[in-house]
Parts: structure tokens; C-alpha cells; sequence
């Protein structure tokens, strides 16, 4: 019994060591804002940093290991994620072309969606006088070029429309494209469009009623990451799952007057 207490504790060290090693966890999010979800453009991480930033907070705060945020272009941020520069990412929504850099919480062949950090709905924005329709499946009539931004994984989604798809950094951007006529329609995140054009009285843009697509958004981690701390990623990830559904209404809430 004795030496069993004793194993027991040499155990419990171990992992405690290994779990130490890798705290604490650094993870990279975009420099665009996307509201509620993260807020703030640029480098500098808010006051107020938005309901995923404070749900990764919350979980990570439960296994006692911190997180180191950084900020990058959406590109650079995945990039840094496949060369495991960084251990992990925020929102990103699954793709096998980024399973093969990235590790997500699996349930057979598929993410589950019961850890993912939220759902984000993609719309069609178009000026007011466009006879462009959506119906979820085709548009009618074909768009000549639709805006998109860089990195979004619905530009996957537009190829296979066969499509011409014209990536931009921002939504700000996309937007003002799509003002001066530049694009046909733009597909982007509801809460950052809808934000984008409140704010800016942009009273001439409209979103079109269907949406074009919804998807889970997970904290992939790199494989360089993953590998080496299996048990403190899926941990954080069960962590997750448990502060969205105790934290992720209330957090809504709190932002509402952010967007």
C-alpha cells in the first residue's frame, strides 16, 4: 500500500512538472476585430477583449496556466500556427486542409462540436439596388467577383461555386470595395459586418435574408504543442466546454454594448 501511495505521488508530480513546462500556453488570434468574440484592431489586446478572449481566460484560469495572447493578420497567425512559433489558435473553424498542421478536439472523423468556443454564422452583403439572391445553395444571377477576407475558410465554400473570390485584410475594406462597386457582393462574419456597417451609417449595403453558411469555431493547437502535452490540451478543451456553457450568455450580454 505503501509503495502504491508512493507511485500515486510520483505520478501526480509528473504531470504536474509536465503541465508546468507548458504553461504558460500561448495563443495567437487575429488583429481585426471581430465582435463579440474578440474586439480592437492592431497588435494591443483591449480592456475589454471579447467573449472568446474571456472564455479561453476562464478555462485556462481553471487548470492554473495562464495564456500568453499575441496578435497577427489572420495569415501570418495561421502560418505561425503551422510552424509551431505558437501552441495554439483562436476561432478556427475546421478544414482537413488545416488538420494538417492543426490538432482539434475530434469525435470520430469530425471536430466536436461540444468543445468548440462558438458558432459563427457567414452572410451575403450587397448595395441596396443589387438584384443579386442567395437561396443557400446558388446564386442567382452568377456574381461577377465576390469580396472575401484573407484567410476566411469559406473561400473554400466559393471555389467550389467556381466562383471569383477577391481576398482583402478587413471587413472595413470589403465593405468600402463593395460601395464603390469594386465587387459584387461580400461574404463575411454577421456580428463584423453588421457592426462594421451600424457604425459607419453605411445605409446603402444590405444583408441578404439566407445566410451562406454557419460553422463551429474550435482552439486548435499545433502538432509541435499537442504532441508534447496531450493531456493539458484536451484538458483545456473539456475546460472550455464547461466555462461556455456556465459563462457564454452572460458574456453575450456584457458585449451586447460592445458591437
Amino acid at each position: 500500500m505503501r509503495q502504491l501511495f508512493r507511485s500515486a505521488i510520483g505520478l501526480f508530480a509528473a504531470c504536474f512538472a509536465l503541465a508546468a513546462q507548458a504553461c504558460p500556453i500561448s495563443v495567437v488570434y487575429s488583429d481585426q476585430a471581430s465582435p463579440p468574440y474578440y474586439l480592437g484592431n492592431g497588435e494591443a489586446i483591449p480592456e475589454h477583449p471579447g467573449v472568446a478572449v474571456e472564455l479561453l481566460n476562464l478555462a485556462a484560469a481553471k487548470m492554473g496556466c495562464p495564456i500568453q495572447w499575441k496578435r497577427l493578420p489572420n495569415r501570418r497567425a495561421m502560418r505561425a500556427l503551422e510552424r509551431g512559433d505558437v501552441d495554439a489558435m483562436l476561432l478556427l473553424s475546421y478544414s482537413p486542409e488545416r488538420a494538417v498542421y492543426a490538432v482539434y478536439p475530434m469525435a470520430g472523423s469530425a471536430p466536436d462540436a461540444a468543445l468548440s468556443l462558438a458558432t459563427l454564422s457567414y452572410s451575403v452583403y450587397v448595395k441596396n439596388d443589387a438584384a443579386l439572391a442567395w437561396d443557400g445553395k446558388q446564386f442567382h444571377p452568377a456574381p461577377a467577383l465576390i469580396g472575401i477576407n484573407s484567410g476566411y475558410s469559406v473561400v473554400e465554400e466559393l471555389h467550389k461555386l467556381q466562383l471569383d473570390v477577391e481576398e482583402t485584410p478587413s471587413t472595413t475594406n470589403n465593405l468600402n470595395k463593395l460601395l464603390m462597386g469594386r465587387i459584387t457582393a461580400y461574404v463575411g462574419q454577421d456580428f463584423q459586418a453588421d457592426s462594421v456597417i451600424e457604425n459607419g451609417h453605411l445605409a446603402n449595403l444590405k444583408k441578404l435574408p439566407t445566410p451562406f453558411s454557419s460553422k463551429d469555431y474550435y482552439l486548435p493547437f499545433s502538432k509541435k504543442f499537442f504532441y508534447a502535452s496531450p493531456g493539458l490540451a484536451m484538458q483545456l478543451w473539456k475546460h472550455i466546454a464547461e466555462v461556455r456553457k456556465t459563462y457564454g450568455k452572460g458574456l453575450a450580454k456584457k458585449y451586447a454594448d460592445f458591437n
